[in-house]
């Protein structure tokens, strides 16, 4: 069968998702929309600033951009006598508008409307809110940023291994994650990042994705990380049924009513199954119960 040789690993949670929000214009918090904790979606409005100075600007420059239109008119009535502009040659009309400054009064108001736009602050991508700093009434430089939002559906796993530990760090192989608070909360997973860099300590670091982690698996969480590499076609019995005499590995097998001890050769193990390299046969009758009080011989019963 197919044997899972494990290796435990301590990680930490992180969100392969997330985003640090912050005003792209200086100014005072007028409203802040939003609590840590709150779940929100792509584009919602989060906080916005006073807007008074912006609201002016973008004011000003329509003005001077219907003043600029006027100035075009104006120049383009001297290339026709008739006052049809119609049908003016395409540099006759680039020049009126460079002259009247038309081309720059549209940029100025397009560049005034996108600074009032960033006195709403909106979320860049769906999840949760966290680490929310600021509150209304401040001036943004007062914060570092306004706060963070994090996809819990993007969790991944942040752990390191031996660089002899390397061989169970391959893309694609699956781990077990569990909290070290609640080791029963268990979440699957699989390695998608390896870098494949020895820091000085003789580590390399490995990432892998969770799925579908419980509400009990938080950004920042510590956790513990079993590694199960598959290993197929191997000679597999339970961890019970192995044990010891004279300082040997035993497996008691069972012929008929009677146990014979059998030593053998181990190779891996993980916490529940043993890989046995040889000392049995596939099909034999392995005792994993009471086989460490039982002797050569031993009269015993199968239990269904």
């Amino acid at each position: 069968k197919t044997f899972h040789h494990e290796l435990l690993c301590n990680g930490t949670l992180e969100a392969a998702n997330n985003a640090r929000v912050g005003f792209e214009v200086q100014g005072t918090i007028a409203e802040v929309l939003v609590k840590s904790g709150e779940q929100v979606q792509k584009g919602r409005r989060l906080a916005t600033l006073n807007n008074l100075q912006q609201q002016m600007a973008v004011e000003r420059a329509r003005n001077n951009l219907m003043r600029a239109k006027v100035e075009m008119t104006d120049i383009l009535l001297g290339y026709s006598s008739k006052g049809d502009t119609s049908n003016l040659a395409p540099q006759v009309m680039q020049t009126a508008r460079i002259k009247s400054g038309y081309t720059e009064a549209e940029l100025a108001l397009r560049e005034a409307e996108l600074q009032l736009s960033k006195t709403q602050l909106t979320a860049p991508i769906a999840g949760r809110i966290v680490d929310l700093q600021a509150k209304s009434n401040n001036p943004t430089g007062s914060y570092p940023y306004f706060c963070q939002i994090i996809d819990e559906q993007s969790l991944q796993v942040v752990f390191t291994v031996l660089e002899t530990e390397l061989q169970f760090a391959t893309l694609g192989t699956g781990i077990v994650a569990f909290p070290f608070s609640n080791p029963n909360d268990r979440c699957n997973g699989a390695i998608t990042e390896v870098n494949r860099l020895v820091d000085k300590n003789g580590m390399v670091k490995v990432a892998a994705k969770l799925q579908s982690p419980s509400g009990g698996f938080i950004v920042g969480m510590n956790v513990r990380v079993l590694v199960r590499r598959p290993m197929a076609n191997q000679l597999v019995i339970p961890a019970e049924g192995l044990t010891q005499r004279q300082n040997r590995d035993v497996v008691f097998v069972m012929h008929d009513t009677l146990a014979y001890w059998q030593y053998v050769e181990v190779g891996p193990r993980n916490s529940t199954e043993v890989v046995i390299l040889s000392g049995i046969e596939p099909g034999n009758k392995v005792i994993v119960s009471g086989n460490a009080t039982i002797g050569h011989e031993a009269w015993v019963r199968e239990q269904n």
